[in-house]
């Protein structure tokens, strides 16, 4: 009983975590399963779009500053609300405005709006492009969490004058899968390319947009680490960003280690907890009760 308890207890402890989505409100910080929707989606997304000869991709820009977070959701908003603008009877002078960007193949089907957006809980939603004159209905819906931001917002267009989807700009946020996969799952050599694009210092040796589309093209070909037995325990900031600090297994905490900061990227404000014992010990203490940390 009391593992089963503890075990409860590990995987309820991130949501009793106080955390501030892309509005600055408080709310439960996303958790090791939050965190893998997201990465799961973001490689069907990427890989749709970076892998597909119908679409090149026209432009690309960092979403950085808390503002620019925020300003992301906020435009998805107003997406959903256009949605509705452009194909309302009479909303629009003729049917040519409702498609100004370029007149649809013949053959285009428009969607509806339960293919276009889909609520998934009070974090969670599923949305298409920004753009949703022309909407490609083959490619994977995008999902988004307001707790955790996207990186980029990337320009693509249709460029295969047979498809039906022919002239369709996609301008779109992704999340990029380095950056929000667990961090236990990295290589080091993605572990290099989070980091990389997370600091806002630009890299000497890459442009910031380079870096990404690196670790677009490398987050597909990801093995996880897997060396160390138990599940992963994240320590969270204020603003949602996740950093391990353990491992939990069978009610026992192993600690990552000084000489493994690097290796598992383990964040400054995380480093700091591991190295006081005391407020480590209760930090443990209030998520998970009883435990056994091993220091060696």
């Amino acid at each position: 009983m009391k593992l089963t308890l503890t075990i409860v207890m590990m995987w309820a402890s991130a949501s009793f975590s106080q955390c501030a989505n892309v509005f600055n409100k408080q709310v439960n910080c996303p958790d090791l399963k939050d965190s893998m929707f997201i990465y799961n989606n973001a490689v069907k997304v990427n890989d749709f779009f970076e892998k597909s000869s119908l679409y090149k991709k026209t432009r690309t820009r960092d979403v950085r500053s808390e503002k620019d977070k925020k300003d992301i959701f906020v435009t998805l908003q107003q997406a959903r609300s256009l949605f509705f603008v452009i194909r309302k009877d009479g909303a629009l002078p003729n049917e040519d405005e409702k498609f100004m960007a370029i007149k649809p193949s013949p053959k285009y089907k428009d969607i509806d709006y339960s293919q276009y957006f889909q609520e998934v809980d009070e974090y969670r939603f599923y949305q298409r492009e920004l753009e949703n004159q022309i909407i490609n209905a083959d490619a994977p819906m995008p999902m988004y969490d307001n707790r955790i931001s996207p990186v980029v917002v990337n320009e693509y267009k249709c460029i295969d004058t047979s498809s039906i989807y022919y002239g369709d700009v996609v301008n779109i946020p992704l999340y990029i899968p380095v950056v929000v996969k667990p961090v236990s799952m990295l290589t080091s050599s993605e572990q290099v390319m989070r980091k990389e694009i997370l600091d806002p210092t630009p890299s000497p040796i890459a442009k910031p947009n380079e870096i990404i589309e690196l670790a677009i093209d490398a987050a597909s070909r990801v093995q996880p680490i897997g060396e160390i037995k138990g599940l992963p325990v994240y320590l969270y900031d204020n603003n949602g960003s996740g950093s391990i600090i353990g491992f939990m297994n069978n009610g026992k905490f192993r600690i990552v280690r000084p000489e493994e900061y690097k290796e598992f990227v383990v964040l400054k404000y995380a480093q700091d907890l591991l190295e006081n014992k005391e407020n480590l010990k209760k930090w443990l203490k209030i998520h998970y009760g009883d435990y056994c940390i091993a220091l060696n």
